[in-house]
């Protein structure tokens, strides 16, 4: 007769300090969509409450910047995370995608918006729609950068769930 299954040690997925990493995952993700959507807010209050559009651009644009350097940190210190939680390879490319798309808006698209002045009489019509080409492309790059970190939460959350399944209770049988 054989012995009665006995249940396997449940062993912490990468080390003791797992949990706290998650947690880390978890307020550093919040805070970044939170941060993207009230920036989304602002840009939007100061084109509607500042009657020069030049003024409220500038404003808008000197917050963009730190915002944009604040996401490409995001994104880098989001996938070292991932890599130390093994949470799959999607909430490790991703971040590091969403990171690059700052890059780029902050010193390509962002910078080019900013050495065009609307406000300049003398404003030639091609650079104007090169300021508006621009401008929807950067627009386009913050929105894809949010909506890519709306969907960074939800591989994470797919990702502890998969892990918890995989950490539940299980049987050796001892012969």
């Amino acid at each position: 007769m054989s012995a009665p299954p006995t249940p396997a040690p449940i062993a912490a997925p990468t080390g003791s300090r797992a949990p706290g990493s998650r947690a880390v995952v978890w307020l550093w993700l919040g805070a970044w969509i939170g941060a993207m959507a009230l920036f989304g807010l602002l840009a939007r209050a100061a084109f509607r409450v500042v009657p020069d559009p030049a003024v409220a651009g500038h404003l808008i644009g000197t917050l963009l910047d730190p915002m944009l350097a604040a996401g490409a940190i995001s994104g880098i210190g989001l996938s070292a995370l991932a890599v130390r939680l093994q949470s799959g390879r999607v909430t490790i490319v991703l971040p590091l995608v969403l990171a690059t798309a700052c890059l780029i808006n902050q010193f390509g698209v962002s910078r080019a918006v900013a050495e065009i002045q609307l406000g300049d009489p003398g404003l030639s019509p091609e650079l104007a729609a090169r300021f508006s080409a621009l401008h929807r492309l950067s627009v386009w790059l913050f929105v894809g950068t949010g909506l890519g970190t709306l969907v960074l939460g939800v591989a994470h959350g797919l990702a502890q769930a998969r892990g918890a399944r995989g950490r539940g209770p299980t049987t050796v049988s001892q012969s």
